[in-house]
């Protein structure tokens, strides 16, 4: 019972380390996801009096990826049963040209600023339309999620790397005669910590293996998908392979490298 408890002491702090940094690495793919869609879905609208050449567009903004025309029919249709063919010519041909700038990354709120200025200088755009109060508004929220979600991320692993530290020292303590008796005998430093680094190594293994199957079957539950595109999100971004090896090497890592520092800790304080 006691030999659980002390399991449970380890593997509940170093699943929530792990939980917390598997979530923000699902946040942040989440957040790049929804970022790529939003962007490839933005554009600026320009109207021009001239045509504009896509080449000497990208001189003067290097950003600019493509630089698409937008028909004007639809609007010329709705004047058919109302205007003469004569008058009709003549709006097509006084209409000014619209255009849809895609950029190739998407680009902050200053940046945005500078591309609408540089637009609005051609002479012949008479109008741009960046979006920019919507964008920015997305662009900055998303940014913020980040933070945050870094921010929560360094709180918890600072906590959960402090119970896992004090949990070390009572194992330790728990083991200090049999390592002392061990030391008297010339054993080494390795075989004298051998059992608490078998344990720590399981935990390890315990830990990352349920974070791992958590974000890989929850995902995947009708419920949990419905919530997720109800919003518009995309949370299947778990990669087993990758994500579990990470999660087992960080977790060793971290056991290993908190029973080496206490073990050392308390073997130079006992001199």
């Amino acid at each position: 019972m006691k030999s659980l408890k002390n399991h449970i002491s380890v593997i509940i702090p170093l699943f929530i380390l792990l939980f917390s940094f598997e979530f923000a690495v699902m946040l942040d793919r989440v957040v790049k996801n929804y970022e790529e869609n939003l962007f490839n879905d933005y554009s600026i609208v320009i109207a021009s009096m001239s045509k504009l050449d896509e080449e000497n567009l990208k001189k003067e903004i290097p950003l600019i990826k493509k630089l698409e025309p937008l028909s004007t029919k639809k609007v010329i249709d709705k004047f058919k049963n109302d205007f003469s063919p004569a008058n009709l010519a003549y709006l097509r041909s006084s209409l000014p040209k619209f255009y849809s700038v895609k950029l190739k990354y998407p680009p902050d709120e200053k940046t945005l600023e500078e591309i609408e200025k540089k637009l609005r200088s051609i002479p012949s755009i008479t109008k741009v339309e960046t979006f920019e109060k919507s964008y920015t508004k997305i662009y900055m929220m998303l940014n913020f999620s980040k933070v945050i979600s870094n921010i929560f991320t360094i709180f918890i692993f600072i906590i959960s790397i402090l119970l896992i530290f004090k949990q070390m020292e009572i194992w330790t303590l728990e083991h200090q005669e049999r390592m002392y008796i061990m030391g008297l005998f010339g054993s080494p430093f390795w075989m004298k910590s051998a059992v608490l680094y078998k344990l720590v190594f399981i935990d390890s293994i315990i830990s990352a293996v349920g974070v791992g199957l958590f974000f890989y079957f929850v995902p995947k539950t009708q419920k949990f998908q419905e919530i997720m595109k109800s919003i518009g999100l995309d949370f299947s971004g778990f990669r087993l392979l990758d994500d579990m090896s990470l999660l087992l090497g960080i977790s060793i890592f971290i056991t290993i490298f908190s029973v080496t520092l206490v073990i050392l800790r308390q073997r130079t304080e006992l001199r």
